[in-house]
């Protein structure tokens, strides 16, 4: 199942390498931190990315943010505004050292026009990113910050089967649009249950079983 997963994460790099002119696409890097698209501007190009990862996030007038996901290896972004210009509503920021493809405006459109097969993936792929948004502001909406924290736990080990998930506290805060301080408590709340152990960077899950009866339990509430 791992592989699998990967293997459909990094799908889009198949179509990407089957492009007629490689030369039309640009190699970036960026340093950890560093922003890649600013929110509010506009950018007439598409991004794949190739290596590292990046938080996509909103901050409104009051400073305050509001992560929508992080993206990594094989995820894309630019398909949104690309066609019409329009300004970018997320900021585009590097977690860690990150390398990026850049096509520029005028070839994408002839790409997704001429090429039915990443016309198709393109299309398909930004329904699924849909459902998951959905998914994501039904839970953001009715559930409590336990269900969700320990709905994010579940998934992360579920991605990549490791127990220990590199994690940060102003990450969740910004995903769930909440303090540091109540996932913080949530956090010690399931450490006192021995079902993670919480560390400064990263959460150690010690019983995924556990965490699925308490996700069970919260749906209940």
């Amino acid at each position: 199942m791992k592989e699998a997963a990967n293997s459909k994460d990094k799908e889009i790099l198949k179509y990407v390498y089957k492009y007629p002119n490689l030369q039309d696409w640009k190699i970036l890097h960026y340093h950890k931190n560093e922003v890649i698209c600013y929110q509010g501007d506009i950018y007439p190009y598409f991004y794949v990315i190739l290596n590292g990862r990046t938080n996509i996030y909103h901050t409104s007038e009051k400073g305050k943010s509001y992560s929508q996901s992080v993206y990594k290896e094989g995820n894309y972004f630019g398909e949104l505004e690309i066609f019409d210009l329009r300004p970018y509503v997320c900021q585009i920021e590097a977690l860690e050292d990150t390398t990026v493809m850049r096509l520029e405006r005028q070839f994408f459109l002839k790409w997704v026009e001429e090429d039915k097969e990443i016309n198709l993936y393109i299309l398909r792929s930004i329904c699924e990113n849909f459902y998951n948004l959905s998914e994501k502001a039904i839970n953001d909406t009715l559930y409590s910050l336990k269900y969700r924290v320990c709905l994010y736990l579940l998934e992360s080990w579920e991605k990549n089967y490791k127990y220990e998930v590199e994690i940060s506290k102003k990450y969740l805060s910004e995903k769930f649009v909440v303090t540091q301080r109540s996932v913080n408590r949530v956090l010690k709340e399931l450490a006192e249950k021995k079902l993670i152990v919480n560390r400064e960077n990263t959460i150690q899950i010690l019983d995924v079983k556990g965490i699925k009866l308490e996700i069970e339990l919260e749906k209940m509430l």
